[in-house]
């Protein structure tokens, strides 16, 4: 995918840059007498026309993050992989749009709670593997007013090194081994 950043206000270019470079998106600075149509998305926050132009503050990581992994997409899964150093992989359509590890539940919370508010969506729905049951149940109580599922994370970190629960999180929002 082509992208191309036109922004005016420093910290809305120093946003996407970063977000840019964060996903390791290669992207093009654009100056305001620039042909925006060669671009297959154009971020900025000025008032330009085009089917390929997207009007942003820089500030909606997850719409973002959407937009350039999996543009067209209807379900959002959030997989949550319990565990003392819990990891989580958030998927548009299958495409992986976001992983980290996040230690404290409040701050999963936190986090399914922008990126529910943050994408576009027809269906929404976080699945938490079955594994360390004390910490998977203190995640789905914390989790209780999202739609939720409890899968069987079984093979799920086969490969994964130790710190990289989000690969096994990318997994269990796979699985169709619902408990």
């Amino acid at each position: 995918m082509k992208l191309g950043v036109l922004a005016r206000d420093f910290r809305v270019y120093n946003r996407l840059l970063t977000l840019l470079k964060e996903m390791n998106e290669p992207f093009a600075s654009l100056k305001a007498d620039d042909n925006i149509m060669g671009f297959d998305v154009v971020f900025t926050d000025m008032e330009l026309k085009g089917n390929n132009v997207y009007r942003t503050d820089g500030a909606e990581e997850f719409r973002l993050r959407q937009l350039i992994k999996s543009k067209g997409s209807e379900r959002i899964v959030v997989g949550i992989d319990p565990g003392p150093a819990p990891g989580i992989a958030t998927l548009a359509d299958d495409v992986v749009i976001d992983r980290r590890s996040i230690y404290d539940v409040n701050a999963i919370r936190e986090y399914v709670s922008k990126v529910s508010r943050e994408c576009q969506y027809r269906s929404f729905l976080v699945k938490v593997g079955n594994g360390d049951r004390g910490y998977r149940n203190q995640i789905i109580r914390n989790l209780r007013d999202f739609k939720l599922q409890v899968v069987d994370e079984r093979g799920s970190s086969k490969t994964i090194k130790r710190g990289e629960d989000y690969d096994s999180a990318i997994n269990i929002a796979l699985s169709n081994n619902i408990l």
